[in-house]
């Protein structure tokens, strides 16, 4: 735990292998398992439906377009995944053995080029690393990260403080010509409105919500769109398996709309407001790699009430279960479902007060 700016966050130990921080070797578990299948999800649909038309020559026609058009999209997709995507194994391993070691940039030592961002490595060369807007804006005003490795064919790892999620590290030999040095951009608590991380979070997190609704309706579309073709042929062709299969996914927009439409309110003005909490727990993490925890908060007023954050991010569970603290986004009321997160870090979630 570490307090920066008068924010506590949770952070790696030294000399302590990394699988050891809480909730980061859940993390890893969680990661190399279920999620692995996450991208053949889209082929579920379309694929279904080629498979039961046997037959069916006008809508089997259409099912397997929509299949290979869908297919089409995705290949470039997964192939794109794969070379940016995190080696979870190698990183469980290298975590099972290895710490995370700290390393504080000088004030001139940082660079970018459009999405990647360079600094010097503590032996020898640079480091190269992807990272989203909201990283790249935390790491511009902390100049602060955790390395991990590395291994025995030279991969690095990269977390920020307060964050769970790692980045790929590429050591290169040279900075690039075109590399811009970034200036020190002083750090400090600001209202939420005026937190340019925590902004450029939730709209990355908004933007991925939208995609995966545009294709759960994408694959409800074609599924709709075979059996009207069937049903214009021959009245008496309806399939029970496409029925059954369009109620399925229409089920999943409604109830995962349902689940996400918090994540899409504006966020609320006002300022940052830091709550005692202590946990019942440690923080569950499901297959979707969402974490829950439940804990006690303590009011201003002194009294204390029961809260649930449910399918937030785990670095937010992590934070609250670490630091026994919870910042929430705006004012704090009993009785509200509103954000929390962690002023100036990629960190966001719901939280829900009893």
């Amino acid at each position: 735990m570490r307090e920066t700016s008068r924010v506590q966050v949770l952070e790696p130990v030294r000399e302590q292998r990394a699988i050891e921080m809480p909730v980061f070797g859940s993390l890893l578990g969680t990661m190399r398992g279920a999620r692995a299948f996450w991208p053949l999800i889209p082929l579920a649909a379309p694929g279904v439906a080629t498979i039961s038309l046997r037959g069916e020559t006008s809508a089997l026609a259409l099912a397997a377009f929509s299949a290979l058009v869908v297919l089409a999209l995705l290949i470039p997709a997964v192939v794109w995944w794969l070379r940016r995507s995190i080696p979870w194994k190698a990183l469980a391993e290298l975590a099972g053995k290895s710490p995370f070691s700290e390393l504080s940039l000088p004030p001139e030592g940082l660079f970018s080029v459009g999405r990647k961002m360079y600094f010097a490595l503590p032996d020898a060369g640079w480091a190269e690393a992807r990272l989203p807007k909201a990283a790249r804006l935390q790491l511009g005003a902390q100049r602060r990260i955790w390395l991990l490795g590395p291994d025995e064919q030279g991969r690095r790892f990269l977390q920020l403080p307060g964050l769970l999620w790692p980045y790929r590290v590429k050591t290169v030999p040279s900075l690039p010509e075109d590399a811009v040095r970034l200036d020190v951009v002083e750090q400090r608590i600001v209202p939420p409105e005026e937190d340019v991380v925590l902004i450029a979070h939730r709209q990355r997190i908004v933007r991925g919500i939208r995609a995966l609704f545009a294709a759960g309706v994408v694959a409800l579309g074609l599924l709709v769109a075979i059996q009207v073709v069937m049903i214009v042929e021959d009245v008496s062709r309806l399939q029970s398996g496409l029925v059954m299969m369009a109620i399925f996914w229409l089920v999943v927009l409604i109830v995962g709309y349902d689940a996400a439409k918090g994540m899409l309110k504006p966020l609320p003005r006002g300022k940052w407001s830091e709550l005692v909490a202590v946990p019942y727990g440690p923080p569950r993490l499901g297959a979707s790699g969402l974490a829950t925890i439940g804990c006690r908060i303590q009011w201003p007023d002194g009294r204390w009430s029961d809260a649930l954050l449910s399918k937030v991010d785990p670095a937010l569970a992590a934070n609250v279960f670490g630091t026994q603290r919870l910042w929430v986004v705006g004012e704090a009321f009993r009785g509200a479902t509103t954000f929390a997160g962690v002023p100036g870090h990629a960190v966001l979630g719901r939280v829900r007060f009893n």
